[in-house]
């Protein structure tokens, strides 16, 4: 019998918080949200959306993969979002439980990966977890073609570049099949929003236009970058997130400091995770302000 789109499928994981060396005596800073990683199958092929960063958690991930899709079924593709390397530095691992598998992202993810990517790159993100354990193994991406297009047994599934979202090297995965979108950090659950990166108001406005590239796809799932465990991944996460955004560009005229912007993100926000990161967004924000 021929696939048909109804047999293509999505599940998504959500690995367990880890453990963040961020120098921080706040407990509430010490840890990371967790990255979700999102399976796109069919009883006959897969891909993966994003991983977790350390070997141990993507071993436990691969367990899961194996429970999840058909006994025959290829995992034919690793797609990563963008060149932040908590969502692919744990894919050596899955190069050895799933041989032939291969990475791949946008030019422009590549081409973003390229400056920053082994040295400097790995040796930050395995300070940040020291706990666990690393891969010191170089993974090659290879640029998807100019259509942006994955085949996966017959589904198209396209990649979309973005100006700027956490980074200014992002995507998401589009699966017209399935009304899905894979968003990354373009779109974020409960869990605060990395701004580092988009530390001006036109950055902040790009990251902004860019969540409604997603919505002008009318998708009817989007699986954000990091959420809640519970969280149901849903269309209503892209005016959320958008919402924060255009918070965050508002307080930080009012306030006079980065810790007076942190204090009223809180306010605004008590239930998210990761308030490192929101620290360190509003430390960077006011650096560029001063400048």
């Amino acid at each position: 019998m021929a696939d048909t789109p109804s047999q293509i499928q999505v599940d998504v994981y959500l690995p367990p918080l880890l453990k963040t060396a961020t120098g921080s005596s706040d407990p509430n800073k010490q840890w990371w949200s967790p990255i979700s990683c999102t399976l796109v199958h069919t009883p006959k092929e897969a891909i993966l959306i994003d991983t977790s960063p350390t070997l141990d958690q993507t071993e436990a991930l691969a367990d899961w993969i194996d429970e999840t899709i058909l006994p025959g079924a290829k995992l034919k593709y690793f797609f990563t979002t963008h060149a932040h390397g908590d969502h692919f530095l744990g894919f050596p691992a899955l190069a050895k439980r799933y041989p032939g598998i291969k990475p791949v992202a946008t030019a422009k993810v590549v081409e973003g990966l390229q400056p920053t990517y082994f040295d400097q790159a790995l040796a930050y993100w395995t300070s940040l977890w020291p706990e666990y354990t690393m891969s010191s193994e170089k993974v090659t991406f290879e640029a998807l073609p100019s259509s942006n297009e994955i085949l996966l047994d017959g589904h198209i599934l396209k990649a979309h570049d973005v100006v700027q979202g956490d980074s200014c090297a992002n995507s998401f995965l589009h699966v017209p099949s399935l009304s899905l979108v894979v968003a990354g950090d373009l779109v974020y659950g409960d869990c605060y929003q990395y701004l580092a990166e988009a530390n001006t108001a036109e950055k902040r406005a790009n990251w902004i236009k860019a969540v409604e590239q997603i919505e002008g796809l009318e998708p009817q799932i989007v699986v954000p970058g990091h959420k809640r465990r519970t969280q149901v991944d849903g269309a209503y996460l892209t005016r959320s997130t958008k919402e924060y955004i255009r918070v965050f560009g508002e307080e930080l005229e009012k306030v006079g400091s980065a810790e007076g912007l942190e204090g009223r993100m809180k306010e605004l926000y008590p239930k998210r995770w990761n308030e490192w990161i929101l620290e360190r967004s509003c430390v960077a924000n006011f650096e560029k302000k001063g400048t």
